[in-house]
């Protein structure tokens, strides 16, 4: 199955020493995070795929299109700021055997983990996935339960979306009727 994922440099730098790479409760992103990210290996085992305690590590379906649409993807998960940032990331472009992927709907999966982390009881994960969600770049991920150096086709630098220069001329057309406005008091 085609997936690219986007990680820190140093993955693959395990990749190249010991040739694959599994989840780490440690850097999971926040602590509150942990009973969703459970939830998602608890579903792997019922679907066959053993996470032997660990948590999974997330792609996304597809190959690396190399266009805008991993580069949005990359930075609505990630929140880079600056090249500095952006350096520390690649994007993995990866053929996985079958097996050895759950895919869900990355929508229901953001609800289920609002619900989690906000709301009263604990909530059931929908794990289905609509039709309409294998149409739409980043709406379907994939949960692995390791990385194998033989799985990656191809690595690049994460680089910055085209928004960026979108977004300064508005902030930039905002500025000067700023200034426009303040001529017209």
């Amino acid at each position: 199955m085609r997936l690219w994922t986007v990680q820190h440099r140093v993955v693959v730098e395990k990749l190249e020493q010991a040739g694959e790479v599994v989840g780490d409760w440690t850097t999971v992103m926040s602590p509150s995070y942990v009973p969703a990210y459970r939830e998602m290996v608890a579903e792997m085992a019922r679907r066959g795929i053993d996470c032997a305690g660990r948590p999974p590590l997330w792609a996304w379906l597809g190959p690396d299109t190399r266009d805008e649409r991993v580069a949005v993807t990359a930075e609505l998960l990630l929140c880079p700021e600056g090249p500095e940032e952006y350096a520390r990331y690649v994007v993995l472009d990866l053929e996985v055997p079958d097996e050895f992927v759950v895919l869900s709907s990355y929508g229901r999966w953001n609800d289920f983990m609002e619900a989690t982390l906000f709301g009263p009881s604990s909530p059931r994960m929908d794990w289905t996935i609509e039709r309409s969600e294998f149409d739409d770049a980043g709406r379907v991920q994939a949960c692995l339960p390791r990385l194998a150096a033989p799985w990656v086709l191809g690595v690049r630098p994460l680089e910055p979306s085209l928004d960026e220069p979108e977004t300064t001329l508005v902030e930039q057309s905002f500025a000067r009727k700023d200034v426009a406005d303040a001529y017209d008091d």
